[in-house]
């Protein structure tokens, strides 16, 4: 099953209590450190005040914009504080959404997650030689290997000799064969670790031969996520650039994909009741818990609010929506929607002003068709039912 990383954010969006959301641009620059750490200092602090936040939380995130990166390239850092206390602190890599967006109210406001983030997918990179290789599962929500695995494998005549003698040709093919053999450990070792994780990108690196003889000792499943990078990052001093830069363009390349799939199903699925994009019934199928997947046009939503509850249904225009449950308050339309979503476990996607159908600014992929049952429809419902029933 696909990990959208609900699971924490739901529990982000139940706490209780007013908390502050900071987004930020971190990227490494070469001016002087001091000034800049200065003029982002008060820059912070002003936003923060414009917004309501309190002086505690403010102090907080002052110091945590100051941790270093640790990441080369544009990064960005996406950071919630509750009463002083750090709730989220993550980076984003990327091209930043801009230089700072500050708030302060009873929801995170999480829209730039969802946006270069919109779910938590695992990948594995593999740097591989002669001699066997090293394994490490990654997750986009964090710098660090969630797991690593070093393979060593035989080492014996790892060095093919030079040819010239009868006898040489022996130790050729036994080199080939242990080369073959530590190399099929390493793909066990793989293999293993796609299925058990559900990685949706394996990355190999390395020595060519070894590339080679690994790749084609590979499951079918393990093959079918698979790119190859054409450098060997294993010799020490070499450069990963090539390595991260087509990482980058291929986890890039997943979540586009993402995208563009939700907006086909939810031009197809229209005619069959599995899709809406009128802003009232999208938020009324989130309060019934029907929406499988949410598309959110955050910069055609500006300006519009809905109300936070503090349980089902989560959301609500007015307060005769509610529904029974509490008011948390107004709250900027797109946190509001992302919320609800998060909290009935669907995902979120969101997309650039103009990519929904029409002047829609919200769309919702369903669970189940909203349009009546057919009487063939239920003819059949029924007559499957009487079958099973016998």
């Amino acid at each position: 099953m696909t990990d959208f990383g609900n699971e924490g954010l739901a529990e982000l969006y139940r706490r209780p209590g007013s908390v502050s959301t900071v987004y930020a641009d971190v990227t490494q620059a070469g001016e002087d450190p001091r000034r800049t750490s200065a003029l982002r200092h008060r820059t912070l602090r002003e936003s923060l005040e414009a917004a309501g936040a309190p002086s505690g939380d403010a102090d907080t995130i002052v110091e945590l914009i100051e941790e270093p990166p640790g990441v080369p390239g544009k990064v960005s850092r996406l950071m919630v504080v509750r009463g002083g206390k750090v709730e989220f602190n993550e980076l984003l890599p990327g091209e930043p959404l801009g230089e700072l967006i500050a708030s302060f109210g009873p929801v995170p406001g999480l829209i730039p997650l969802f946006t270069q983030r919109p779910r938590d997918l695992s990948y594995v990179v593999a740097e591989v030689g002669r001699d066997g290789g090293e394994i490490r599962l990654f997750r986009l929500s964090q710098a660090d290997p969630v797991a690593e695995e070093d393979v060593q494998g035989d080492t014996e005549y790892i060095t093919k000799v030079q040819v010239g003698f009868l006898s040489n040709s022996r130790y050729q093919r036994d080199t080939e064969e242990i080369w073959k053999r530590n190399e099929g450990q390493v793909a066990d070792a793989i293999d293993e670790i796609v299925r058990d994780s559900g990685a949706e990108l394996l990355v190999v690196t390395g020595d060519v031969r070894a590339r080679q003889l690994l790749v084609a000792q590979l499951a079918r499943a393990t093959r079918d996520i698979l790119t190859v990078v054409p450098t060997n990052t294993r010799p020490g001093g070499a450069t990963t650039h090539d390595l991260e830069e087509d990482l980058d363009r291929h986890l890039a390349s997943i979540l586009a994909q993402d995208e563009y799939d939700a907006l086909e199903r939810l031009e197809s699925g229209r005619g069959e009741g599995l899709a809406e994009i009128d802003f009232a019934a999208v938020v009324r199928l989130l309060q019934q818990g029907q929406v499988e997947v949410l598309i959110l046009d955050p910069a055609g939503l500006a300006g519009t609010t809905l109300i936070a509850l503090d349980r089902e249904p989560w959301v609500a225009a007015t307060s005769a929506d509610a529904l029974g449950a509490g008011e948390l308050g107004e709250v900027a339309a797109a946190d509001a929607l992302a919320r609800a979503a998060t909290l009935t476990d669907a995902r979120v996607v969101v997309v650039s002003h103009g990519e929904l159908p029409g002047d829609s600014t919200a769309g919702a992929l369903l669970r189940w068709s909203t349009l009546p049952a057919t009487p063939e429809a239920s003819a059949t419902s029924e007559a499957s039912a009487t079958s099973e029933a016998e």
